[in-house]
């Protein structure tokens, strides 16, 4: 039992309509991209062409509109995929898509004129169907699977076996069995479209979620780092210094707080530029300096502190000694002032944590700038007793 061809059609459209109508309604409630009212205006365009087949036998005439509305599906989607996502490396030019476009109406449109609509004309439209649809076929499949648009080789697949299913119809024996032709090609017709409906939403959700990972990323990054120096700020520094800290022997890191002597005067007496790009170029000395485990961070103004793993504080105090080395070296030929910087330098002992170890090395770099800055100075003892050791001169000597 077969049904009635132009209910079979209308059922068709049916089905088209809704892939449509929920492709739009995604459309109006969620956010789409810049490709997705090309999908819904190519899937409610196919959709007028099913159901305008549906008339044929009461209006021959509007067999010619139909198959020009459904030789819009491939390109006009195509045309959506390629707004999508800009940085798809899909090959050709959109101009070639809408040309190829153009040349396959004015085939079926003369046909049809010249035929009538006949079975040449039936032929024509789809010979030129298929060929549109594996021409697509092979823009999608011709380049490497996209982290981004993960379903575009489904797309790929879906226009090529519907291109070979249009291409095959073209040797049917029209005159016999145009019915079958038709209801062929209307049922492949509503499941390819909608089998995109899906793989479009499929599509869409999936950018979304990249999306919404890559700006979670980037917030994290921003609330990580110091903007202006790109070094952990003063809480991310707190993190990656426990972590380390819970990786080691209890006593085995040296922690250092040091700063920029006399910052107030070159910010007052050369600019804010200028101070910024000295807190840079000590940034820039940090990561050549220190080691891939070694943490760092800036702790306010030009302030910064550094825990050094399995680290001695004599050794800490040799680190100093090469990061004020490399900051001369770089300042260099710049226009800015002379730079000298100040230490102060702790052995974390068994008992202490982040916060402890860091009050003992900022005591003990308020004595390095007691003891005349440009210096490094080792504490020892208690945070309420500390034994500062005698200063180590630093290069250049503060003004």
């Amino acid at each position: 039992m077969e049904l009635h061809l132009p209910t079979l059609l209308l059922a068709c459209a049916a089905m088209m309509g809704l892939s449509a109508a929920v492709l739009g309604l995604t459309g109006l409630t969620q956010r789409v991209y810049r490709g997705h009212p090309w999908w819904v205006a190519a899937t409610w365009g196919a959709t007028l062409g099913v159901a305008l087949e549906s008339l044929r036998d009461a209006a021959p005439g509007v067999s010619l509109v139909a198959h020009l509305l459904l030789l819009q599906w491939p390109i006009v989607v195509l045309t959506g995929l390629r707004r999508f996502d800009a940085r798809l490396p899909l090959p050709f030019k959109p101009a070639l898509d809408a040309g190829l476009l153009g040349l396959a109406a004015v085939a079926v449109l003369v046909l049809d004129i010249r035929n009538g609509g006949a079975g040449d004309a039936a032929t024509a439209y789809a010979l030129a169907a298929g060929l549109l649809h594996l021409y697509v076929a092979v823009v999608l499949l011709s380049v490497a699977p996209q982290p981004r648009v993960p379903a575009l080789r489904l797309v790929g697949a879906l226009f090529m076996l519907l291109g070979v299913v249009l291409l095959a119809r073209t040797w049917l024996p029209l005159d016999t069995q145009a019915a079958q032709a038709v209801r062929q090609h209307a049922l492949t017709h509503a499941l390819a479209c909608v089998a995109f409906a899906f793989l479009a939403l499929h599509a869409t959700y999936e950018r979304t979620e990249k999306d919404l990972r890559e700006s979670r990323r980037k917030l994290k990054v921003l609330a990580n780092l110091d903007m202006l120096t790109q070094v952990p700020n003063r809480r991310h520094f707190q993190e990656l210094a426990r972590r380390a800290l819970d990786r080691d022997p209890p006593g085995s890191a040296a922690v250092v707080m040091f700063d920029i002597d006399h910052f107030k005067q070159i910010n007052d007496n050369w600019g804010h530029a200028v101070g910024d790009r000295a807190l840079r170029l000590l940034s820039r000395c940090l990561q050549e300096v220190l080691r891939q485990h070694d943490v760092s961070g800036r702790r306010g103004g030009d302030e910064f502190a550094l825990l050094l793993p399995r680290t001695q504080a004599q050794d800490a105090m040799l680190v100093a000694q090469r990061i004020v080395s490399r900051v001369q070296h770089l300042a260099q030929g710049q226009q800015m002032p002379a730079i000298s910087l100040s230490f102060g330098v702790v052995q974390m002992r068994g008992e202490d944590d982040v916060d402890a170890a860091l009050r003992r090395a900022d005591q003990a770099l308020y004595e390095a700038k007691r003891q005349g800055r440009g210096c490094a100075v080792l504490a020892e003892g208690d945070e309420d007793e500390p034994v500062y050791s005698e200063s180590r001169p630093l290069g250049l000597t503060p003004n």
